[in-house]
């Protein structure tokens, strides 16, 4: 190992490129349902409640969609049309297909003069895609029903020149380690905030993953498939695999998880707390940084959902349910659950194959 150097990827450092990346950026089109109309499912017929479950649109809708920019597509009598927020059609029932109306933009490529080129201006237009074939053939349309000449462009985002990522790499020097008898190749190191003066290795010998310290003292034994590295928050965890099984260590090398699962996932939600997917014996939950249960074990499958920064949760019958991030649990008994984005709202499916909306205090917007 001696003056050996490996050039490792700073992540830390790129992740901070990314944040101010992503502060830099403009979001200019993308949108959010307006759920303050809600589509409200009696039997087969859809209308509209308000977040109290009055009713506000009688249901009288074959499908009814939700409310983009005042505007929700319905269908009646097997076509689609438009209405508005008090319930009036404003746009024939005359579509095959009909999507949520958006903002978009045209461009032009006005040339000032010869030697110069402008910047492409921008217009923004309201307008939908839908479709008056039963091809599917589609054109836009504006909101009065009428088909636009040509199809808006549409950006989600706009990200200046001058904020493109660079790449910074540091140089780690693990060639200054002399002990080629405890380890054969370090991967990785860390410091916990515990003691600061402390240098902790990840290393690699005889195949087998461990940890020592910078007095070559062995804070995890040698006898790992592998370890991973963990930050959370401060805090160093270290996730360890053996004989097929996992678990989690302290960055110290103490035990947090039993080396005893078949699955262990760690889940940066989008409410900035963290959590540890995991199953034991075909039995899979969730336990916070507390080692608190968040969701006892008793389910086949958990995945984390990033649309709505909740958890779908998985029976053993196949059903499924989903944990908001307000912690409210909705049980397992639909087909499908799918989160809406910006929302407090789940779209589910039961197993008559009939959809309807449950919000985060588990109200359901449907009656059967």
């Amino acid at each position: 190992m001696s003056g050996e150097q490996i050039k490792l990827l700073t992540m830390n450092s790129k992740n901070l490129i990314l944040a101010l990346l992503l502060a830099c950026t403009v979001p200019v089109f993308a949108q959010n349902a307006d759920m303050s109309l809600i589509p409200y499912r009696q039997g087969d017929l859809w209308g509209y409640a308000s977040p109290d479950k009055s009713i506000i649109i009688k249901p009288e809708y074959e499908e009814a969609h939700r409310f983009y920019e005042g505007f929700a597509a319905v269908k009646k009598g097997g076509k689609f049309g438009y209405i508005n927020k008090e319930g009036k059609v404003v746009i024939p029932f005359k579509f095959f297909t009909a999507k949520a109306f958006q903002f978009g933009f045209y461009g032009s490529d006005t040339k000032p003069n010869p030697n110069q080129k402008a910047p492409a201006t921008q217009k923004t237009v309201l307008f939908a895609g839908a479709s008056l074939q039963a091809n599917g053939y589609e054109i836009c349309i504006d909101t009065k029903g009428n088909q636009l000449a040509k199809c808006p462009a549409i950006n989600d985002v706009i990200v200046a020149d001058n904020d493109k990522p660079a790449t910074v790499t540091v140089v780690a020097n693990y060639g200054t380690i002399q002990k080629s008898e405890l380890f054969d190749k370090i991967t990785g190191d860390y410091k916990i905030i515990a003691n600061a003066e402390e240098t902790y290795y990840i290393a690699v010998r005889n195949n087998n993953y461990g940890v020592f310290n910078n007095k070559f003292d062995v804070i995890v034994p040698f006898e790992y498939s592998s370890i991973e590295k963990i930050n959370i928050g401060p805090m160093v965890y270290l996730k360890v695999e053996k004989n097929g099984l996992k678990g989690i260590l302290f960055g110290t090398g103490s035990p947090y998880f039993a080396v005893e699962n078949t699955r262990m996932d760690n889940v940066k939600a989008a409410n900035g707390n963290s959590y540890f997917i995991f199953t034991k014996d075909g039995q899979t939950g969730i336990k916070d940084t507390h080692y608190t249960n968040v969701v006892d074990p008793i389910y086949s499958d958990i995945a984390y959902d990033s649309t709505g920064g909740g958890f779908i949760l998985t029976a053993s019958n196949i059903y499924k349910g989903y944990v908001f991030p307000n912690s409210k649990v909705l049980l397992p008994k639909y087909t499908e659950v799918r989160a809406i984005k910006g929302t407090e709202f789940v779209l589910v499916k039961n197993a008559a194959g009939k959809w309807g909306y449950v919000n985060n205090r588990l109200m359901e917007y449907f009656e059967d």
